[in-house]
């Protein structure tokens, strides 16, 4: 197996140690990751729709002439995709094919097919392997690290789900080259979510060379992927199901999964974060944790993302109704990630609803104007 590995990062947590691979052009690696790590050789393949008609070639080649037993489930685009239907019709197909324990679920694709993906794995026969092969920004430099996966229920965001870490996941950041500005300004969501998390290097590097990102620079894409998931990894390695350190990565989350239950989930979920980041930005302004002019300068980053024509703010009782139900309140109180600088976290604050208001009124003024 040619070695066209950029950079191999081992996340570790309580019951798995596994690898994440970040390259260009490395999918026709992925056979020979599944021997490797003496994975189970029955494929089960979720492999996004739009993935599959845009890397249909790839996605062949990688397979072809594959004498174990292979399925392939081409899994409709989109966040309505996450819910209890898909996940029965997965069931359904696994069951017909007589897959059992020994099956590795490969998920192909975006934020949704891993969620989706990896929570259809987590209960199917008390849990089986997976692997992650993330097709877009986002799912790469987030949701396909550290094992959280869901479904969303009655309009709430991965109210149900489940803490599943797979056995490896392969990054090929080829495949960012058919994604539409829509999802890549989705990823620069969580990128910038990163940015605020981690030091003023990555804050400045990214800021600075924004623009690098929707021109496919595959050298400046791979560091922001890479630094990203090494952050990330590190946080996972010390808490892996949140109960402390982890809910830093939620800054704008409690925002964000509101937002988009109000907008009937069709609200890509990055540019709800960007919009839930400014909200969190206003709050800890309100607070006292931001000076007025660290507000301003800290707005300047999310604002490279225009979202006035797709982002939308209607009832705001409605919205904070949405956060009541969110899962990582506890006791009925609403709780937020807020910010007193770059790296410098306030967690489990808890805010009052005038002061919630006044965020998100800030917030649709400013994007809306």
């Amino acid at each position: 197996m040619k070695d066209k590995t950029v950079k191999n990062i081992i996340i570790k947590t309580n019951d798995k140690t596994y690898p994440v691979i970040i390259g260009n052009s490395i999918l026709d690696s992925l056979i020979g990751l599944v021997e490797k790590y003496a994975l189970y050789k029955n494929l089960f393949i979720i492999i996004d729709e739009n993935v599959l008609k845009s890397h249909r070639e790839s996605v062949n080649r990688t397979f072809n002439g594959y004498k174990e037993k292979i399925n392939y489930y081409e899994l409709k685009s989109g966040e309505n995709s996450k819910s209890f239907n898909e996940l029965s019709n997965i069931f359904s197909e696994l069951i017909k094919g007589k897959f059992s324990r020994d099956t590795l679920v490969i998920a192909i694709g975006g934020g949704v097919t891993g969620d989706l993906a990896g929570f259809a794995a987590s209960i199917y026969m008390r849990g089986i392997q997976l692997a992650h092969i993330p097709t877009s920004l986002l799912a790469m430099v987030d949701s396909s690290i550290g094992g959280k996966t869901g479904i969303n229920f009655n309009k709430y965001k991965n109210i149900i789900g489940a803490f599943y870490q797979p056995q490896f996941v392969l990054i090929d950041t080829d495949f960012l080259k058919t994604l539409p500005e829509e999802e890549i300004n989705s990823g620069a969501g969580e990128l910038i979510k990163y940015a605020f998390l981690t030091n003023e290097d990555f804050y400045n590097y990214l800021s600075d060379n924004f623009k690098n990102i929707f021109l496919f620079d595959k050298n400046f894409l791979n560091k922001l992927i890479y630094e990203s998931v090494l952050f990330k990894g590190s946080v996972v390695t010390k808490d892996e199901q949140e109960g402390g350190l982890r809910k830093i990565l939620n800054l704008g989350h409690t925002f964000a999964h509101a937002y988009e239950s109000n907008a009937d989930l069709k609200l890509k979920h990055g540019e709800a974060v960007i919009a839930g980041i400014i909200s969190a930005l206003f709050l800890s302004n309100k607070k006292g944790f931001l000076s007025d002019k660290k507000l301003n300068y800290f707005l300047g980053l999310p604002l490279k993302i225009n979202l006035s024509n797709r982002f939308n703010i209607g009832d705001f009782d409605q919205i904070l109704n949405y956060m009541r139900g969110d899962k990582k309140n506890r006791n009925g109180k609403v709780r937020f990630i807020l910010l007193k600088g770059i790296g410098k976290l306030i967690i489990d604050y808890e805010a009052e609803e005038k002061n919630i208001f006044y965020a998100i009124e800030k917030t649709k003024n400013l994007l809306t104007k």
